[in-house]
């Protein structure tokens, strides 16, 4: 068996829009070596956005004899959709090849899907992406964080958003595709409120702003405590209702100013 590269703390930082905390991951030899992202509920780092495979890509540890040079990851794409790469911050997004690994180095970042997925919707929209920077730390047990994991499966999530340590930290329950589908259209199109929120369009930030919880809302219910999708959702809700309002106020504000114009 080829054995693995030293202990690495890995630290995903996600893009603004997705308003999603940092995670972090230990990866050692002789415990957790892999990082999966995906739609499944018990992926490390779930993402429900439409054109996400249900298990879409994996960052893995090197073999020790890779690791000799600069600290890296390997990106293995199993998506129908595509994962990007950006090497670096300026450099440009490049696409992972199909049923290869390529080296991820620290400082690197992460963008899924690449391409829009097939459907009857609109072909001109854009494709909404969740996009996340990796940072890379050889560490010893001693160096580790507080709050870091410091065993295999162990994960942060469910303790960053819910504010506390849940009695389980995952579930066997699956979603049914129903539910997984409202997720990733509600997640969709309140990305696509705070587009058109940032481009003055506040009709259409408010419309997909209601659209987007009404999908949101309407799972909640089915979620089980523990699950690690409820935290998220029950945030993005929170957090959205919030910018419906403030979006609601501004667009009262702009026709009081109007009816007030000589």
């Amino acid at each position: 068996m080829t054995s693995q590269g030293p202990r690495t703390l890995a630290t995903l930082t996600f893009d603004a829009a997705s308003q999603r905390p940092p995670l972090q991951f230990l990866l050692e030899p002789n415990g957790k070596q892999v990082i999966t992202v995906g739609r499944a509920p018990k992926s490390d780092v779930v993402c429900t956005l439409s054109g996400i495979s249900w298990n879409h890509l994996e960052l893995r540890l090197p073999p020790a004899d890779a690791t000799l040079g600069q600290l890296h990851l390997l990106v293995k794409d199993l998506s129908m959709n595509g994962t990007g790469v950006r090497l670096s911050p300026t450099s440009q997004l490049q696409k992972v090849p199909k049923d290869t690994e390529m080296q991820l180095t620290d400082g690197g970042a992460i963008s899924v899907p690449v391409r829009k997925p097939k459907s009857k919707g609109n072909e001109e929209q854009d494709v909404i992406q969740q996009s996340f920077m990796v940072k890379l730390e050889p560490t010893s047990l001693q160096e580790l964080p507080p709050n870091a994991p410091a065993a295999p499966a162990v994960k942060r999530p469910a303790q960053t958003q819910a504010g506390n340590v849940p009695k389980k930290q995952a579930t066997d329950q699956v979603l049914p595709e129903s539910c997984t589908q409202r997720l990733a259209k509600g997640e969709a199109l309140v990305k696509s409120a705070r587009q058109a929120e940032s481009r003055g369009l506040l009709i259409e930030a408010l419309a997909c702003y209601r659209r987007g919880l009404q999908h949101l809302i309407r799972v909640l219910p089915v979620l089980e405590r523990g699950n690690a999708l409820l935290a998220p959702a029950q945030k993005m809700v929170r957090d959205n209702l919030e910018r419906a309002a403030l979006v609601k106020e501004r667009q009262n504000r702009l026709k009081q100013a109007e009816v007030e114009l000589p």
